[in-house]
């Protein structure tokens, strides 16, 4: 079945010895159902006159005329945001699969017709939306009604009540529209590092009741775009998702030339450098401290190996190792020292202290690896006090201690590691901005 769904205007059913946009519209397709949603100001129209101007379209045709019971308040009608969600919900009271709709997009104020039109290129479902220019093809503005002429002898006289009218419907193809803004929010969502919110634009549900999935939309009317390109991103994006979701490594990562603690090194500070950019600044604080601490404990033991041993997860220093006791002693002389203790006796740092960052420093300090390593791990360490503020007090971040500048400088310091310590090649390091300038760039 057919249905027409449209808003009375002030034109209808005629103008100037023409159809109005509602009848031009019945006139050309003939539906079966007409659907009328009235004002305040326009339910003071007679309903009969609409309905004798319908049936004069053509002998036996007598479309099912229902008059939606909500009347829209004079005072909503120009207010745009809420005239699509009427025209929204009264679209999905109505929707069903087996029928055609069309949406008069000519009737009613400027904000419903606006309301129609975004509604009928956003939904994607079977409907057809349909403008009406003037016989003049130019504004109606200084065009009077015909509302207070008997309807019988406007029927006559009505120019476009003939076998061969001049048609002036136009439909509005919404499928450019909607391909354009499908990839757009993509585009803009991947350019944000979320790729996560862009995976759902290209595989979630829609929330409007009956309407098919996005999937199925991009399959049906994403211009230019193979079935290949549009699996190729989605499976880019549900890669990069589960990184953020449950660390996983990157599938291009796993089969970079590169060791698992290379590879482990350099997925986890691409995500560090994607958080930063979203500004996620306690997961970046957290999880810098932890990557530095990863990077170091790797050097340490592949350049001093034995040294440091495991209770359970926890790193300690091996005691049975040569230079344990050296350590300890210089551990724990800038220990003291730091929190102005210098003459205990009693040791304070001990085979059973757990190693973190600071000690690993204390580590290369004592077997005088390169000064501008030490400079980088410092500089990590400068903002453990606002780090520890989140992860442990719940603490608000001080955006002072903490600008665009200082977190960039991480990141510098973090890759200065990775480089330094674990041989990472930095051609690797922009590889999220590659990936996205790739997909981009197929979403055009």
């Amino acid at each position: 079945m057919r249905v027409l769904i449209s808003a009375v205007g002030d034109t209808d059913p005629f103008r100037n010895f023409h159809d109005s946009a509602l009848i031009h519209i019945a006139r050309k397709y003939r539906p079966e159902k007409v659907i009328l949603i009235f004002s305040e100001h326009t339910a003071k129209k007679k309903q009969g006159n609409i309905e004798k101007a319908l049936f004069s379209i053509a002998p036996n045709y007598e479309p099912e005329l229902i008059i939606h019971d909500l009347i829209i308040s004079d005072n909503e009608v120009h207010i745009f945001d809420v005239m699509f969600q009427r025209f929204s919900d009264i679209l999905q009271e109505y929707y069903t699969k087996e029928d055609e709709f069309i949406l008069n997009l000519s009737s009613a104020t400027p904000q419903i017709k606006s309301a129609l039109f975004v509604i009928n290129r956003l939904n994607g479902i079977n409907v057809k939306a349909v403008k009406v220019s003037s016989p003049e093809h130019a504004s109606n503005k200084n065009i009077g009604h015909d509302n207070d002429e008997n309807i019988d002898e406007l029927i006559k006289v009505n120019e476009d009540n003939k076998v061969n009218f001049i048609d002036r419907t136009i439909e509005d193809n919404a499928e450019k529209f909607s391909q354009a803004l499908l990839k757009k929010t993509a585009r803009d969502f991947i350019e944000k590092f979320d790729y996560k919110a862009a995976l759902d634009i290209l595989d979630q549900l829609s929330d409007f009741p009956n309407l098919k999935s996005l999937r199925e939309e991009i399959r049906d009317v994403v211009n230019c775009l193979s079935k290949k390109k549009i699996a190729y991103i989605r499976e880019k994006l549900y890669d990069f998702s589960r990184v953020f979701k449950n660390q996983s490594i990157l599938s291009d990562i796993l089969s970079f030339p590169l060791d698992d603690s290379q590879k482990k090194a350099l997925n986890y500070y691409l995500m560090i450098d994607v958080l930063k950019e979203r500004e996620h600044i306690a997961d970046v604080l957290i999880k810098a401290k932890s990557l530095a601490e990863f990077v170091i404990e790797e050097i340490i033991k592949k350049d001093h190996e034995g040294l440091i041993v495991f209770d359970g997860n926890l790193p300690k220093l091996n005691p049975s190792f040569p230079d344990c006791e050296a350590i300890l002693d210089d551990i724990d002389k800038k220990m003291k020292k730091s929190r102005g203790i210098e003459d205990t006796e009693e040791r304070i740092f001990s085979v059973q202290s757990t190693l973190n960052l600071l000690s690993y420093l204390n580590i290369l300090e004592f077997y005088e690896y390169d000064s501008q390593l030490q400079t980088a791990i410092n500089g990590i360490l400068s903002l453990n006090g606002e780090r520890n503020k989140v992860a442990h007090g719940l603490s608000e971040i001080d955006t002072r201690l903490l600008s665009r500048k200082k977190l960039k400088q991480l990141s510098e310091n973090l890759r200065l590691l990775l480089v330094d310590c674990l041989g990472i090649d930095s051609s690797y390091f922009n590889y999220y901005d590659k990936q996205n300038k790739e997909l981009t760039k197929m979403l055009e």
